[in-house]
């Protein structure tokens, strides 16, 4: 996964688990983020591109608990 969607999906994932003292902090960071993102493709709405997004998170989150190797044998 490429790194300008990556950053993203992490920030949204931290926003929607972080304690709720960090949440105005988390929210921040992932509407900045949104807003970065957007401005890169003008011709998407804000709702089209959370619709893609939300499609990306949920394999992001597959991807997270999914063992990334299997450990050797030793």
């Amino acid at each position: 996964m490429s790194p300008e969607l990556e950053r993203p999906l992490e920030a949204l994932h931290e926003k929607l688990t972080c304690p709720p003292p960090e949440k105005v902090h988390r929210v921040a960071t992932f509407e900045r983020l949104l807003g970065d993102a957007l401005a890169r493709h003008p011709t998407t709405s804000r709702d089209e591109f959370l619709n893609a997004v939300r499609d990306r998170y949920r394999q992001f989150l597959h991807a997270r608990r999914r063992p990334r190797s299997m450990p050797p044998h030793g």
